[in-house]
């Protein structure tokens, strides 16, 4: 009698099931199984407003004389706040920089003599959850560099979101759904039933960009996401 395929079969039974592959569900997870368990990752991504701004806007003015640079600066800041309260902006959000002077390089006076021997440098900065006002600042800017007499130097905007903590659980809930769901999927596909779980990781919390897989401090649309990992053992 050939005991020989029964003895394969019973080997090959022995060995139990390993695959990989991927499924699409509202992420791309990675499945693959060994020894009668399923790894696969859930993915959770929400859409977002920023909750906070913070613009500073840099302001120069360059003469011989700093004695005279200075009430300069003064005048400018004071116009940019006037704007800012128009636009809702507390005063208790609006913080204005130290003035500073700085001589110009000989350097460069000796290549050019009539250029102005000072700068004269300042700032104002704001920091708000009323994202709404900046944004309409920002939009405003060059009328400010008008009626500052040109002297806004530079702006720097900056939006972020600061409310994962109340998006943590829904959205943790959500990824582990859809590692389920994958799970779910492969099981189905390999005449199998999906048991309990063996074992969970939650991934770091990310914000994007909207449409981008970096973030960009100057985009107020942003995607929060979120990768679970989850274990599962296989049933026959």
């Amino acid at each position: 009698m050939n005991k020989a395929p029964s003895l394969i079969a019973a080997i090959v039974l022995g060995l139990g099931i390993s695959a990989c592959g991927y499924f699409v569900g509202d992420g791309v997870k990675h499945l693959k199984t060994n020894n009668r368990y399923v790894n696969v990752r859930g993915l959770s991504e929400k859409e977002v407003r920023a909750d906070t701004a913070e613009l500073t806007i840099a302001i120069n003015f360059k003469g011989n004389v700093p004695g005279e640079l200075f009430p300069k600066l003064e005048d400018a800041q004071k116009k940019i706040v006037v704007e800012l309260n128009a636009q809702g902006i507390s005063s208790t959000e609006i913080n204005l920089g130290q003035w500073t002077s700085k001589r110009t390089d000989s350097f460069y006076l000796k290549d050019d003599p009539t250029m102005p021997r000072y700068n004269a440098d300042g700032s104002v900065t704001i920091k708000t959850h009323n994202v709404a006002a900046v944004e309409k600042v920002v939009a405003k800017l060059n009328e400010l560099q008008v009626a500052t007499d040109g002297a806004i130097a530079d702006s720097k905007i900056a939006y972020r979101f600061n409310g994962i903590g109340a998006l943590r659980a829904e959205m943790i809930a959500a990824a582990t759904k859809d590692a389920r769901n994958a799970a779910l999927q492969f099981a189905t596909d390999s005449g199998s039933q999906v048991g309990s779980i063996s074992d969970a990781s939650q991934g770091v919390f990310q914000i994007f960009a909207s449409g981008s897989d970096e973030d960009d401090p100057t985009a107020i649309n942003k995607t929060v996401r979120v990768v679970t990992t989850v274990t599962y053992a296989l049933q026959d």
